[in-house]
């Protein structure tokens, strides 16, 4: 059998590259032309998304790249711009909410990079420094977590809680004894243990109490030995207003960090934006 010659070769891989070049070009130009649907309906965030997938997907291709960047400079100041209004928009919406749910919280702000706290005035250590009950915590970003409580004249060691209405009951996670989370402070005889469950640790315990704040909602301090508590009518409805107002705060941080974002994203394109 006759060995190819190097033209031979040569030409071949000429071939299968302009055939290669061709198909990225057609893909491209019909990637352009569904942007371009996309910006005449006043899709601009799936039109930008677009660009920028086709600036990875070519980025070999400096003719396909330079145009995809031509065309998503000439909308990204609208874009930007829509982003923030519709956000300030919202935000504003939220803003008029706030003094309604804020109203039985006290706000304590926080020190240098700390965020602020909101804690419920029923729930406060001026006035429940001496008995065992569960209560919300909230800082002003909308990051929630459930607090247990315990006062008494002996340990007992509790790592985890067991929240229940009847057969209906959820288990949070364990925080071992020694964890930042889980504290113990002694004072004459009197002990108190205060655990916080942060980061998703309660399991879903603080939308159960919440969802059932007009039941009679118990709880299990599980720890060497067990307590038990049945929830204050004022607990559980601090601990459903808590997690309600951190649903706003949630959203209006999340409002206020795309705000910040695009107006960055129009400095980089050199539009001046204000406050």
């Amino acid at each position: 059998m006759r060995t190819p010659s190097f033209l031979t070769v040569s030409i071949l891989f000429v071939s299968i590259l302009v055939s290669c070049t061709s198909s990225a070009e057609k893909k491209a130009q019909s990637d352009f032309q569904r942007a371009e649907a996309m910006v005449a309906n006043r899709d601009l965030s799936t039109a930008m998304q677009l660009l920028d997938s086709m600036m990875v997907w070519n980025k070999d291709n400096f003719g396909i790249v330079g145009e995809a960047l031509k065309r998503r400079n000439k909308i990204a100041n609208e874009y930007h711009q829509g982003v923030i209004n519709v956000s300030k928009t919202l935000l504003s919406g939220l803003e008029s909410r706030m003094p309604e749910l804020i109203k039985d919280f006290r706000f304590t702000p926080g020190d240098g990079s700390q965020t602020g706290i909101y804690e419920h005035k029923r729930q406060t250590v001026e006035n429940s420094w001496n008995r065992t009950f569960l209560k919300i915590g909230l800082n002003e970003n909308g990051e929630v977590w459930l607090v247990s409580h315990y006062y008494g004249q002996s340990w007992i060691d509790h790592t985890s809680l067991r929240v229940y209405d009847k057969d209906n009951y959820l288990l949070t996670d364990t925080i071992p004894l020694g964890h930042e989370w889980n504290r113990k402070v002694e004072d004459q005889g009197d002990r108190w243990e205060t655990i916080e469950f942060r980061e998703g640790s309660d399991a879903g315990a603080i939308a159960f109490i919440a969802d059932n704040y007009q039941k009679p909602v118990k709880a299990r301090l599980t720890g060497k030995t067990f307590y038990y508590i049945v929830l204050e009518s004022y607990d559980k409805d601090a601990i459903r207003k808590g997690w309600e107002l951190a649903q706003v705060l949630k959203e209006r941080y999340g409002l206020r960090q795309a705000i910040l974002l695009h107006q960055a994203e129009l400095r980089k394109l050199g539009v001046a934006t204000g406050s």
